[in-house]
């Protein structure tokens, strides 16, 4: 069996790859790369490299010949993602796993008009699937963790919930779906979901460290941050938390847990893999 990833040699990608040579390890792995430079990179890990580009659907085409499955970990560009579905159908891949958002139906700081778009034309190749509706990365969350650990203070703008899980997990998710096409249509990945008081306690847990907790204003939640923020996507996450309307309220890790075959390590632990 020939599995192709597109994401080969981004972080989610790179957990991928070691769960898959564990979960299928007679399996073939191919992977895209858009520089001989990252083609050498997945070569040293076993992986067949195989050079595209998103924006070029003849030379997809090309990349995915003699594949059985792709797993299609998303980028934000709808336009570009169709390229990589035709170019799927085209080629006579048999079976996708497509990386979404979780609660599609609801507002996602407008990320979920691409998947929408994205799951729409996967649906009307006719090619088999999964979609993997993720939630949120943990790993966003670093610069106000940093920040609370520096000090004592865990500030937030609302009570409102969110579902985060790490990369790390939603790898092995993605691998083990895309190793045993044994999915439905859809999977619903992501924790229960959590306030950020929730989440501060986790932080406490995971770090042992007491924190100074309160839900602030935006001005003093930028000046709090601001010396720690990693990407400035992090008020945007607080201000779509406070916003609601989300889809978040009604997240559970039940399907995650399903196709884990495992339950989710508490987020305490999850928060001591990243920080």
């Amino acid at each position: 069996m020939n599995i192709f990833m597109t994401g080969a040699t981004g972080q989610m990608g790179n957990f991928t790859i070691e769960y898959l040579k564990e979960f299928a390890p007679q399996a073939h792995l191919f992977g895209l790369a858009r520089t001989q430079e990252a083609a050498e990179k997945l070569e040293a890990r076993g992986v067949t490299a195989r050079i595209a580009d998103f924006a070029d659907k003849e030379k997809l085409v090309k990349a995915f010949e003699g594949m059985d499955r792709l797993l299609f970990i998303s980028i934000p560009q709808a336009n570009l993602q169709a390229n990589v579905v035709a170019a799927a159908k085209e080629a006579g891949i048999g079976y996708i796993a497509y990386t979404s958002i979780n609660a599609i139906d609801y507002p996602k700081n407008g990320l979920e008009h691409n998947h929408r778009q994205t799951e729409a034309l996967i649906a009307e190749s006719g090619i088999k699937h999964t979609f993997l509706r993720n939630s949120w990365y943990l790993e966003m969350e670093k610069g106000p963790f940093r920040a609370a650990m520096a000090t004592g203070k865990y500030y937030y703008l609302s009570e409102g919930k969110i579902s985060y899980a790490t990369r790390q997990e939603f790898a092995e998710a993605a691998a083990r779906v895309i190793a045993t096409a044994a999915f439905g249509e859809v999977v619903e990945l992501g924790r229960d979901a959590l306030t950020h008081l929730d989440i501060a306690r986790a932080l406490e847990i995971a770090t042992g460290k007491s924190l100074e907790t309160k839900e602030v204003d935006v001005e003093t939640y930028n000046a709090h941050l601001s010396p720690f923020a990693e990407t400035g996507f992090e008020i945007v996450m607080q201000q779509y938390v406070q916003a609601g309307n989300n889809g978040e309220n009604a997240v559970t890790k039940k399907d995650f847990e399903t196709v884990l075959g495992h339950p989710l390590a508490p987020l305490s632990e999850a928060i001591k893999t990243i920080l």
